[in-house]
């Protein structure tokens, strides 16, 4: 005869225990959440002053819009297994309209190839969009890019991919400005007809959209793939950036 060895099975939880014991982890004394607002600024101070902190504190070179802003864009949003290009038309009193919007599957060989590859993917979307919505290529259009990555910014419209994330690897990117890198994608389709005026985390795009109708918006968040968020800091507190005028505002992100 043999013997076999049962293993003891864990008595199961009750439903109101198991609640019960999510609720204990969550439930936060006020002197908890004293503590957390304290470190979470301490964080936000060394990264906005230069020190290693758990807060990038990335400086966007942009400050909300005064919702006065007008005319028509092209709009790029990279970040994702989908590539969207759109033209936008603000009207200078808050509000904007969605005039053409084309939408991309990425493929993983594109993703993960080289930046070369990757551009030129981004480059043939914009040519194909122009082509379908019939767009008027003899006239010259200001072109925003939403690049959904960690990016160090040096001006409005330049930033160095810091690493990739959400599956992309391609090749040749990191530790390279990404504007220059499609404009010379665009140089090889030889699409003249725009200018790369603007850089932009997706979080800085979500807060930009919404406070050129809404000037009480002073919060970006994005709760998805990536969770990151982006507010208005004084230009004085900013002290890793030396000659800023210390007046004004600039939308910074955290991550």
């Amino acid at each position: 005869m043999g013997f076999f060895m049962f293993k003891k099975v864990p008595k199961p939880i009750a439903y109101d225990e198991f609640i019960s014991y999510l609720d204990k982890l969550f439930n936060l004394t006020l002197s908890d959440i004293k503590v957390i607002i304290t470190d979470f600024h301490a964080e936000m101070q060394k990264g906005l002053s230069g020190y290693d902190s758990s807060l990038k504190m990335i400086p966007s070179f942009v400050d909300r819009p005064k919702g006065n802003e007008k005319g028509k864009f092209i709009a790029l949003d990279l970040g994702g297994t989908n590539f969207r290009v759109l033209a936008v038309e603000l009207d200078g009193k808050g509000n904007s309209e969605i005039l053409a919007v084309s939408k991309f599957a990425i493929n993983k060989k594109d993703m993960q190839g080289t930046g070369v590859q990757l551009f030129d993917f981004v480059a043939t979307c914009i040519e194909e969009f122009l082509v379908e919505n019939k767009i008027d290529t003899d006239k010259k259009y200001d072109l925003a890019f939403t690049f959904s990555f960690p990016v160090e910014q040096t001006n409005i419209a330049a930033g160095k991919l810091i690493v990739w994330t959400k599956g992309f690897t391609a090749k040749g990117v990191e530790g390279e400005d990404v504007i220059v890198l499609l404009n010379e994608a665009l140089k090889r389709k030889n699409i003249k007809c725009i200018r790369v005026a603007a850089l932009a985390n997706d979080t800085v795009g979500t807060l930009v959209a919404r406070s050129y109708r809404d000037v009480t918006c002073d919060l970006g968040v994005i709760m998805g793939t990536g969770t990151n968020a982006c507010y208005p800091e004084k230009l004085s507190n900013i002290q890793k950036w030396r000659g800023l005028d210390p007046k004004g505002h600039m939308i910074i992100g955290q991550f």
